[in-house]
């Protein structure tokens, strides 16, 4: 009898040990919400990694252009050829205002919108910018979707992005890659590029570059090609470029207020003196205001209205930002001799 009631006090002892155990290890019976179903399950998967909700805010906003023109050029050509254009564009605007490259749509007669929602609708040129390769379309249609935009969308080296266009006419179509580089790769004088390895074919010019959760952050322009001999130019994978956001939302404001995008010149280039110290002129254009003001080549250019002349490119922008018609007085250093010389700004062509 002894023996069968020690055995028993051990057997519950036992029992509550076991059960405090448990309790410790799942929280959950202790609140009574029972024994998890996924307590005995191999819980190490990794949850799944998907840029689905980038592209569903995105990709109503990117739309197909298909553009018709009129080739007059060509040798011995006795009539017009007809040309049609692919390409794709961002609704940027509720009320209808539409990005794309100007290439898609250069001397088009006729330009017509595919909404993913399945509908057409003609649009109608409202400017474009040959030197950022941009064009500002309007459509006159309702529930259009503009693309998430961000006052500065912060974009880094290392950023995972993705390029939505129609490339083929295949339909919207999604690559993805990595921002590679946001400046000073020296393709333009006047702005940088965003460079990725998103892949960019035939159709994907004027989409949208948007970041991992849909923001517009640039758009697509082209891939990199290499001449490789003198009648062959081939595609470089892993290149591509986008105009950044900043840039083509300043020239759409731009282009809907004024019809185009003025910019300052002074017709002069340069490159970067020795430690960075200041712009050799290495060409100045003839009859140009910056002849006519007295600058020559292998001048030291060391200000421009007093701002520090560190960049080819900051100088520029400088000028570009000024009216045509306004003065600016460069500092200089020819020979060792330090001079002002005053040219007025014009247009830039």
């Amino acid at each position: 009898m002894q023996k069968t009631l020690s055995f028993l006090l051990k057997s519950i002892l036992i029992g509550v040990i076991i059960s405090l155990i448990i309790l410790l290890l799942v929280p959950d019976l202790r609140q009574g919400s029972g024994l998890p179903l996924t307590l005995f399950t191999n819980t190490n998967t990794s949850k799944k990694l998907s840029f689905n909700a980038a592209v569903n805010v995105a990709g109503p906003a990117v739309v197909n252009i298909y553009s018709t023109s009129i080739d007059n050029a060509g040798y011995n050509r006795r009539r017009p050829v007809e040309r049609n254009s692919l390409g794709s564009g961002v609704v940027m605007t509720s009320s209808g205002y539409i990005l794309t490259c100007y290439h898609v749509i250069a001397n088009a007669k006729l330009i017509l919108v595919g909404l993913q929602d399945g509908r057409f609708e003609e649009a109608q040129i409202v400017g474009y910018d040959k030197v950022t390769d941009l064009a500002v379309l309007s459509i006159t249609a309702e529930n259009l979707h503009p693309i998430p935009q961000l006052d500065e969308p912060k974009t880094l080296v290392g950023d995972v992005v993705l390029a939505l266009g129609n490339p083929y006419n295949l339909g919207q179509t999604v690559t993805k890659g990595i921002v590679s580089r946001i400046s000073n790769n020296e393709l333009n004088n006047y702005f940088d590029y965003i460079q990725t390895d998103a892949a960019l074919n035939e159709g994907n010019s004027g989409g949208a570059l948007v970041d991992s959760e849909g923001f517009l952050i640039g758009i697509n322009n082209a891939s990199f090609k290499t001449r490789i001999s003198r009648s062959r130019v081939e595609s470089v994978d892993g290149v591509s470029f986008a105009v950044p956001y900043n840039l083509a939302k300043k020239v759409l404001n731009e282009i809907i207020t004024t019809g185009k995008v003025t910019r300052g010149a002074l017709g002069f280039i340069g490159q970067a003196g020795l430690n960075s110290s200041g712009i050799i002129v290495t060409a100045v254009g003839q009859d140009s205001p910056a002849e006519v003001g007295g600058l020559q080549v292998r001048d030291l250019v060391l200000s421009v209205d007093g701002v520090p002349a560190i960049s080819i490119r900051d100088t520029l922008d400088y000028i570009a930002d000024t009216a045509p018609g306004n003065g600016v007085t460069f500092e200089v250093n020819r020979n060792g001799s330090i001079l002002k010389l005053d040219m007025t700004v014009t247009e830039l062509q």
